[in-house]
């Protein structure tokens, strides 16, 4: 079984912990005994301190992978109870065959306090699609209700393993680099550390690191009364690929439709930029001076976090760039040169993956309809055999 317990705060080197003890009585798996989430002191009353909602959904899916009941000693919010129980838990068995349905109990239900000052916010990460969603709920939008005021970046797992002393080092890079832009749009930022990637990379940041996200922001419930999370896929990429991201991709396979589900009863969470393929976003922030100064889409940052210019992510914005004819007007940003020496590759690379990967199948649309030149599929097979053979020979 995995318990939770012992919902307290703690202090040191300028944050504040919030921290449950998380014990595991007929396994031994992780080396942490604690699960935390973190804040600067200056936000300390931030912290959700009177229901483990922030606590439940990492153990949760944990218990159905390795087939452990979850009890959680305290209260919860009835509305996430509800949800769980009548249909999360259903979307987290379905996505998995390494998952089960196991018993999820609580002690007791209270709707988390909520304090006066209350947030409407999103995630800061300068990628395409966090600034869109800023861009429609920030810039575009007039009505306070649904006006976004404040902006976060959580570390739980998008930046490296736990284990790992340079992720956090990137996670703060990062965090350097977005707070210029919130700056410039005069935002206020909010940084929450965690430790729940010494839990979901056991299973794979792929597979549950989207509910660590999410849980870092329950943290914050008692100030956060709506928060707009930015979409990686579009409906229409949920209805054509999200059976192939299956026990792959959590957030591919369903996040059109789930994170309205992790909501309380003073708490609503919202996936926003469903109604946009990746190059639409591209398009919608393409004349914007923030995006042209400050975007950041690489899974592979140099040092500072800046992009590489040649990875997956930044290759697909860069051709996405270039098919508009804008993509000079974002030099400051990425080495063009890189992009150059790369670009054949990958577009062979996504050619190769567009009837299985939502990405390539989006883009190489895109390419298409810009009148991109593209090589036609036995052309680079041809190639790719032809390569094969000559390496084959030179090794003999």
């Amino acid at each position: 079984m995995f318990a939770i317990s012992n919902l307290r705060k703690e202090k040191n080197n300028g944050w504040t912990y919030l921290k449950c003890d998380f014990e595991v009585t007929d396994i031994d798996l992780f080396a942490e005994k604690t699960m935390w989430f973190a804040v600067e002191d200056k936000n300390e009353d931030m912290l959700t301190t009177d229901v483990y909602d922030a606590f439940v959904l990492v153990p949760l899916y944990l218990g159905m992978h390795y087939n452990q009941d979850v009890h959680i000693k305290g209260s919860i919010s009835p509305r996430l109870y509800h949800n769980i129980t009548h249909y999360l838990m259903t979307i987290f068995n379905n996505f998995s065959d390494h998952t089960k349905m196991i018993n999820f109990t609580v002690d007791g239900f209270k709707a988390a306090k909520k304090s006066n000052k209350q947030l409407i916010g999103t995630g800061i990460t300068c990628g395409v699609d966090s600034l869109t969603t800023i861009y429609d709920n920030y810039i575009l939008t007039n009505d306070e209700n649904f006006k976004i005021n404040s902006l976060f970046l959580t570390n739980c797992g998008t930046h490296g393993h736990f284990e790992n002393e340079n992720t956090r080092t990137i996670w703060l890079d990062r965090a350097n680099l977005n707070q210029k832009a919130a700056d410039e749009l005069g935002l206020k930022t909010y940084l929450i550390d965690s430790n729940l990637h010494a839990f979901t990379h056991k299973v794979g940041e792929q597979k549950l690191g989207y509910l660590a996200i999410y849980s870092c922001i329950l943290c914050l419930q008692k100030y956060i009364k709506r928060y707009v999370t930015a979409s990686g896929s579009s409906y229409d990429d949920g209805s054509q690929f999200s059976l192939m991201e299956r026990d792959i991709d959590m957030a591919a396979y369903a996040e059109t439709y789930m994170p309205h589900l992790i909501s309380t009863e003073g708490f609503e969470l919202v996936i926003d930029g469903c109604q946009y393929t990746r190059a639409l976003k591209t398009e919608k922030i393409s004349d914007w001076d923030i995006a042209k100064k400050y975007l950041n889409v690489c899974i592979t940052p140099l040092e500072h976090g800046h992009n590489c210019s040649k990875c997956s992510k930044c290759m697909r914005t860069l051709l996405t760039l270039e098919a508009m004819g804008k993509l000079d007007e974002f030099k400051d940003v990425f080495d063009l040169d890189v992009y150059n020496k790369n670009k054949k590759y990958y577009k062979y690379k996504f050619l190769l993956s567009a009837k299985t990967n939502r990405q390539s199948n989006s883009l190489i649309k895109y390419l298409k309809e810009h009148n991109v030149p593209l090589p036609s599929i036995l052309f680079i097979h041809t190639k790719f055999f032809v390569l094969r053979v000559i390496k084959k020979l030179s090794n003999n």
